[in-house]
């Protein structure tokens, strides 16, 4: 009997389940799409390299995955506690009929069970297309010509989403049955006539924490500007939490005093509806106020990960080219990262190089003479005073002019000629460039050993030394070749491009063996007294990609999650309040106020709700983007217009979509009163 309540219920009040089914069966969607993505057939065509990549991205979602849940896990309890405060008097007819507590609870566990079962199935459905097309995206994302598709099928991803969503619907049947067991018959069947109250705060204290939340979130913007993404940096922790209070409070103060300056203009307040209006957008941001600076900061987060998410990736693969002007590069360090010989660890791994590669190894020499107070005077900003404060400028390093020749000779470039007192400012270090610009501009020799050098046509060489998938010439000094007996070398490099018949057999055997150094599979190796550090053209291609990849993913995961959580929890308040707001709708349409006139109070109730705490989270990630774009351009380029576009179409689709959801829907509700 009760299974058949239920079901009739949920069929019933479809209408009403319509945004949370929908929700539900997104984040499930979502959920398994990206928890399935190492079982997909893309991994066939994949090489070893961008395997482990995969692998590793497919443990850090996992990871992700418990948070993810708990994030849709209150939101499932949120929207229960909203359907069954819905129904109040219906509960409350059950009890006058005499059904105990633990009977309704029975349906409400039969309603929750149904509703879960279907958005699951539904779900993991949607989901099973969308891994398809994350497969070919990712296909994309490391450049793969798939050879054949077939549609795969993750039993791991369902068995874990299965999981995890069945111990969240528990939770919640466990939370519905101490919901119902706190009921009280008189609340229950009273429930529609009690109406919610009007909340306007006393003025001068709304408008004081307004203006103390602007100066609050001013003065965090000017630390988290100053500290950067420096996370131990106490000025970073301060910015975090004043932008949190500064939220709380612009949300505190800004209904009560907008409602006072609306009200001043008389041709504005006494409009239409208005007065109607105004005083419900008030009093819904009065009494939620914790709320909204939760959803402000959960879009904040939105609009910050998927921004900077598809900026890194273009960061990445921007310079990527450039960055690889060898068929490969490496080095041999032992325990203590001091330099090997090349040539002797490439006999001990049983690698020939002659007759199957051109290759030239030069040496790079430290002196000692600080990067750090050379360029002390030209570091202006706190990020540029960051930079110079690394390890690696501590000290200089120096090529000699030959090697670097020979450098050039492998790239096909002609010979530089440097004059006895000539050297060669050499970096493609992009945070270091504003930098060396200023210097050069001022400074036109260097102080080497008490002599002054001239910097050779003012001008600093960008080229990169090495293949690699990152900057890899930081700071460097093209010196003469005497002017560095006696100073200790720090570093041997080998670049080499591949020739001969024997080429491709080569490259594949010096891929196998960079591999296995680089991701920690060096067991064939683990007698050695040396590490490779290194990589081929395509591993560099494969190394920048896999990052980006691993970011670009978790970036659209817990993007798209936030975004779904913070949408629908904007529509389930409203759609709540709507409810308790049933009776103001019957006395306006007793006054004489049309439907057009209602539906148009109610698309302004429902448009500021949203909009507002998007519009403050969009500030937020202008200065968040700000400063994180000033890490970016270390990976060689800065965030770009394309990725804040990309994003906010996201926007537009995802959080408009359940705008105009819970418009209809809030609309649908009012106009059942007229039937």
């Amino acid at each position: 009997m009760y299974f058949k309540i239920a079901l009739n219920n949920v069929k019933k009040s479809f209408k009403d389940y319509t945004i949370y089914f929908l929700t539900l069966t997104f984040a499930v969607c979502i959920f398994y799409s990206f928890n399935s993505i190492g079982s997909q057939s893309v991994m066939a065509d994949m090489n070893a390299g961008q395997t482990e990549y995969v692998k590793t991205m497919e443990r850090l979602i996992s990871v992700i995955s418990v948070g993810v849940s708990v994030i849709l896990g209150g939101l499932i309890i949120y929207a229960t506690k909203f359907l069954i405060s819905k129904r109040k008097k219906e509960f409350g007819i059950y009890m006058v009929l005499g059904m105990g507590k633990r009977k309704m609870s029975k349906i409400l566990f039969f309603e929750t069970l149904f509703i879960g079962i279907i958005s699951l199935i539904a779900g993991l459905l949607l989901g099973m297309l969308f891994a398809q097309i994350l497969s070919i995206f990712t296909a994309k994302l490391f450049a793969i010509q798939m050879t054949k598709y077939s549609f795969v099928i993750s039993t791991s991803a369902i068995l874990k989403t299965i999981l995890y969503f069945g111990i969240m619907y528990l939770l919640v049947m466990i939370f519905n049955v101490i919901i119902v067991s706190r009921y009280k018959l008189i609340d229950l069947i009273c429930a529609d006539r009690k109406n919610e109250r009007v909340k306007i705060r006393n003025t001068y204290i709304a408008a004081t924490m307004l203006i103390l939340s602007l100066a609050i979130l001013g003065y965090a913007y000017y630390l988290v500007n100053l500290a950067g993404l420096d996370f131990y940096d106490t000025r970073f922790k301060a910015s975090i939490v004043l932008g949190i209070v500064g939220t709380a409070f612009f949300f505190y103060g800004i209904a009560s005093v907008m409602f006072l300056l609306l009200q001043r203009n008389k041709s504005l307040y006494l409009n239409g509806l208005n007065i109607f209006s105004i005083r419900q957008i008030s009093s819904k941001f009065n009494t939620n106020f914790i709320s909204m600076t939760i959803i402000c900061l959960m879009l904040f987060v939105t609009i910050g990960t998927l921004s900077t998410g598809l900026g890194v990736k273009n960061s990445l693969e921007g310079t990527l080219k450039n960055q690889t002007p060898f068929d490969a590069s490496f080095q041999a360090v032992d325990d203590n990262n001091k330099k090997v010989s090349i040539m002797d660890a490439l006999k001990q791994l049983d690698y020939n190089l002659e007759g199957n590669a051109e290759y030239v190894i030069f040496e790079q020499y430290q002196y000692n003479m600080s990067t750090k107070n050379l360029l002390d005077e030209y570091a202006t900003t706190n990020e540029d005073k960051q930079i110079i404060n690394l390890k690696v400028f501590e000290k200089t390093n120096m090529i000699k002019l030959s090697e670097y020749n020979d450098i050039r000779k492998l790239k096909g470039k002609p010979s530089v000629n440097l004059q006895y007192n000539e050297i060669i400012v050499s970096s493609n270090y992009e945070p270091l460039k504003g930098i060396l610009k200023s210097f050069v501009e001022k400074e036109k020799t260097i102080n080497i050993a008490d002599k002054e050098y001239k910097i050779k046509d003012g001008e600093i060489e960008t080229e990169a030394l090495t293949t690699s998938p990152t900057s890899d010439n930081i700071f460097n000094l093209i010196v003469p070749d005497d002017l560095v007996k006696g100073l200790e070398v720090s570093d041997e490099t080998i670049n080499l491009n591949f020739v001969g018949d024997n080429r491709e057999e080569s490259k594949k055997e010096l891929t196998a063996i960079l591999s296995n150094f680089a991701f920690d599979n060096n067991s064939a190796y683990k007698n050695l007294n040396f590490i490779i550090h290194g990589c081929t053209r395509e591993m560099a291609y494969d190394m920048s990609r896999g990052l980006s990849a691993m970011i670009l993913f978790i970036a659209i995961y817990m993007g798209i999650v936030f975004l779904l959580s913070s949408a629908a929890v904007l529509a389930i308040q409203q759609l709540s309040q709507c409810n308790d707001s049933l009776e103001r709708y019957r006395s306006l349409r007793k006054i004489g106020a049309t439907r057009s006139m209602i539906n148009r109070s109610i698309f302004k109730q429902v448009s500021i709700f949203f909009i507002l705490p998007l519009a403050l989270s969009i500030v937020h990630s202008y200065v968040g983007i700000k400063v994180v774009n000033q890490y970016l351009v270390a990976l060689g380029a800065g965030n770009k217009l394309e990725p804040i576009i990309i994003t906010a179409l996201m926007m537009v689709v995802v959080y408009g979509g359940y705008l105009y959801a819970t418009y209809v829907s809030y609309r649908n509700i009012t106009d059942s009163e007229y039937n």
